[in-house]
């Protein structure tokens, strides 16, 4: 990731929170990383200070707001799974 100036996307309480939206991000193309995981892990103090960032690029800022936006669609994803579940 370039790390001439990185932007904090989002905050977590917990590390797990953190690596799912982390993997979504990256699934997306978006290069992010997590500050203070370990620390959380470590120190499982429920304070701002402690909680996990979610970090990317500048230049990437606004693409994965786009993609952490972006809404689950249950009634889409229970038709594709159908779809692919009658593939030989």
């Amino acid at each position: 990731m370039d790390k001439s100036k990185v932007i904090i996307i989002k905050s977590f309480p917990t590390a797990g929170e953190a690596l799912i939206y982390k993997s979504l991000l990256e699934s997306g193309g978006v290069e992010c990383e997590l500050i203070n995981e370990t620390v959380s892990d470590v120190l499982p103090l429920q304070n701002e200070l402690m909680n996990v960032k979610l970090a990317v690029a500048e230049k990437d800022a606004e693409k994965a707001r786009e993609i952490l936006s972006a809404k689950f669609d249950q009634q889409e994803f229970d038709t594709e799974s159908m779809k692919r579940r009658k593939k030989p």
